[in-house]
């Protein structure tokens, strides 16, 4: 009978253990990415508004004197500050590799554009793409800073 006695709270202690690890579980979660990061949701927020308002600019002045890059260098300058920022202040952050590489690749992008300025004017044709690229960078990275708030 002892035997049976100490089966059976072998059984009951395991089945206590079990019942406690079940409800402990959902508490634990391995993190693969970053949090939300608030400022860093303004800054890109600020910069996408910036830039936009830099290609209507270039649209407005096709054509003119006023198209050519001496006249629209404070606007690369600003934005390569603003950039850097987002990426120092995203590599800063633990586990935010996918929000700093995409920073990169908008760094890029705007180093381009300002190289193609450097070139010549742009005209309407050729801002409509590198519009939709920019918003495609934009908003990826807001995308994935959206989905780190909700917990995605």
């Amino acid at each position: 009978m002892i035997h049976g006695q100490r089966s059976s709270k072998s059984l009951l202690c395991f089945g206590a253990l079990l019942i406690t690890l079940a409800a402990f579980l959902p508490a634990c979660s391995v993190k693969l990415i970053s949090s939300y990061d608030e400022a860093t949701d303004k800054a890109v927020t600020a910069l996408q508004r910036k830039t936009e308002a830099h290609l209507i600019g270039l649209e407005a002045v096709e054509g003119l004197p006023e198209c050519k890059y001496e006249k629209h260098k404070s606007f690369y300058d600003e934005a390569k500050v603003d950039v850097s920022a987002i990426a120092v202040r995203a590599a800063a952050i633990p586990q935010n590799d996918i929000t700093t590489e995409s920073v990169a690749l908008l760094a890029n992008s705007l180093g381009s554009l300002e190289k193609l300025h450097k070139i010549a004017c742009l005209s309407k044709d050729q801002i409509a793409p590198l519009r939709l690229q920019f918003n495609a960078s934009f908003t990826a990275i807001l995308k994935l800073e959206l989905a780190k708030r909700r917990g995605e």
